[in-house]
């Protein structure tokens, strides 16, 4: 309603037409509205600077708003100072992002942020030494971005610099305490050997028994054991992993794996109590559906939990968009529910997406499924673009969609902070080799369907050239030089426990969700006939990665692997 009083405004009415934009700011359910208000308040003569650094929280990269910041008179304050030296580290101009960061006192809110990324900007400029110093500060103190520095010196540990991050790591390690020392002593183990490295991750299970550092320290202990042909002793190392605050991406993987071992060890009842308990708690994930659990059992209609809601007066009366609102507000699981049926009616499929999001475990709880309730949370946004990409490279378009919902949750402005962007997440330079091999002139990643021609033709390439989708897929996520390097020797490996040899956590997680993704959607839609022998697209996928570094061992995850927009500060 305030867009369309907007549209309806006269032109010359600017603050009219600027206080139904701030409305419909104020009421806007996603990004794209907000986008749509903060774009046209740009266009509106006045002070522009708060509507810019809104619109660069939402789209680091805008253009229109970094040229309202840049126009302003210096020196610039530290928000600004930050929204611009974000936008040049994301499009690689680190010689201005440093200066920029360098310029926010570290007493500010963005302090310790700009130092974060003044430090990732120093070492892509392969200034080891200096990023080492900026990122060791935050490793020590603090709080706010300790940990992923701790991460990024040991990273750093791996490529250059090893002895001096080591230093720093067993400093850190020496000298905090709590989550930070335990993932020091973490990142210190993984360059470790035999007894020092033994002893580095008993102090991680004794510092934080229940954490994240503890599963993954657990979990390679016996997966080298497995590897060895000590089955026992790997079950009894991923037993003791299976505590109650495990991470939710971790229980079923331990649980397929533990079902496995007992299998292997001639203990079918303890298999089968594993198989149960994981197909009952994870229905959803790939490893229920290696688990014998790939037959979905999917009815018409809605959870009859959720849908017990009536038609409120406001849609009665077709004040739709408005008793959207007011269900969402309310914040019960019906009444959001019935909001993800009032977006769909509305033919707004992100906002069911986001809505359902919200009752998300209640969905995804078996062992009956609902049609339209895992449609809303597995839906097919940009039909018409996904399907002609698809029939133009022949990939499967389901695997456009599993792609696309575990990368950029259907939005087409997403930016990941080492600068993919958009729906299908492509790296600068991804999208560069992709459109110089389809002799695309101009593009943009944020435009979805240039993003969705360019992501299709990369995947069809991979398909091409590594036949498995799995192998594929770890490739689209790290690397086609790392998926080499993990394929090598292991051709004939189970694929179950090829993916366990992906040497980066984030990659394996990675497959391991998209191809989840992209059973439940062979099973909601029809699968399609083509299969990855079938992929074509122009060239052949290059020996070396499009992305500088991606081909890299690193010691615990790759750089370029896409993550979410910010850690958090973490």
């Amino acid at each position: 309603m305030a867009y369309a009083l907007f549209r309806l405004a006269d032109e010359k009415d600017h603050d009219g037409r600027k206080k139904y934009l701030q409305r419909m700011y104020a009421l806007a359910e996603n990004n794209a509205q907000r986008t749509t208000a903060l774009t046209n308040l740009l266009k509106l003569p006045g002070n522009k600077e708060a509507y810019a650094l809104n619109l660069t929280n939402i789209s680091p990269r805008n253009s229109a708003a970094l040229k309202v910041l840049e126009s302003l008179p210096k020196p610039w304050n530290p928000d600004v100072n930050m929204a611009v030296g974000y936008a040049a580290y994301l499009r690689g101009q680190y010689d201005k992002a440093i200066p920029l960061f360098r310029a926010i006192p570290m007493d500010s809110r963005h302090g310790r942020k700009s130092r974060y990324y003044r430090a990732f900007s120093l070492y892509n400029q392969k200034k080891y030494t200096a990023a080492l110093e900026a990122w060791g500060y935050l490793a020590k103190t603090g709080t706010s971005y300790a940990e992923s520095s701790i991460r990024r010196i040991s990273i750093l540990a791996g490529r250059a610099e090893r002895e001096s991050a080591l230093s720093v790591l067993r400093e850190v390690a020496a000298s905090r305490d709590g989550e930070i020392q335990a993932r020091a002593y973490y990142s210190l183990s993984t360059h470790l050997s035999g007894k020092e490295k033994r002893e580095a991750e008993d102090k991680v299970i004794a510092l934080a028994p229940n954490s994240l550092f503890t599963t993954q320290i657990l979990w390679r202990r016996g997966w080298g054991k497995w590897a060895s042909g000590d089955v026992r002793g790997a079950v009894a190392d991923w037993e003791r992993s299976l505590v109650p605050e495990m991470k939710t991406s971790w229980r079923p993987r331990v649980l397929y794996w533990v079902s496995k071992g007992y299998g292997r060890l001639n203990q079918p009842s303890k298999r089968d109590t594993f198989v149960k308990t994981l197909l009952k708690d994870h229905p959803l994930s790939i490893y229920a559906f290696l688990s014998g659990g790939e037959k979905l059992d999917i009815q018409a209609g809605d959870p009859p939990s959720l849908a017990s809601r009536q038609p409120s007066e406001l849609e009665k009366w077709g004040f739709v968009s408005h008793a959207r609102r007011v269900l969402l507000a309310k914040g019960d699981a019906p009444s959001i529910y019935r909001a993800a049926l009032l977006a769909e009616w509305m033919g707004d499929q992100q906002a069911a997406y986001s809505a359902a999001g919200r009752v998300s475990e209640q969905i995804r709880k078996g062992p009956v499924f609902y049609r339209r309730a895992l449609s809303f949370l597995f839906p097919r946004p940009f039909f018409s673009e996904v399907t002609k990409a698809s029939d133009r490279f022949k990939v499967e378009d389901n695997i456009v969609w599993a792609i696309m919902r575990q990368e950029s949750a259907f939005n087409p402005n997403a930016t990941s902070w080492v600068g993919a962007g958009g729906l299908m997440q492509l790296m600068p330079g991804t999208a560069r080799s992709e459109a110089k091999a389809l002799e695309m002139k101009k593009y943009s990643v944020y435009n979805p369907e240039q993003n969705i021609i360019l992501g299709s033709a990369h995947i069809a390439r991979l398909l091409r050239s590594f036949g498995d989708v799995e192998v594929a897929l770890a490739a689209y996520n790290a690397g086609g030089g790392n998926a080499r390097k993990w394929l090598d020797g292991r051709k004939d490996v189970p694929l179950d426990e090829w993916i366990e040899y992906v040497r980066f956590e984030e990659t394996n997680d990675y497959v391991q969700k998209v191809m989840a993704n992209l059973h439940i959607y062979r099973t909601l839609y029809a699968p399609s006939r083509l299969s990855a022998s079938d992929a074509a697209a122009p060239g052949d996928v290059p020996d070396e990665d499009a992305e500088p570094g991606s081909a890299g061992s690193e010691p615990e995850e790759s750089d370029d692997a896409p993550v979410p927009a910010d850690d958090g500060g973490k």
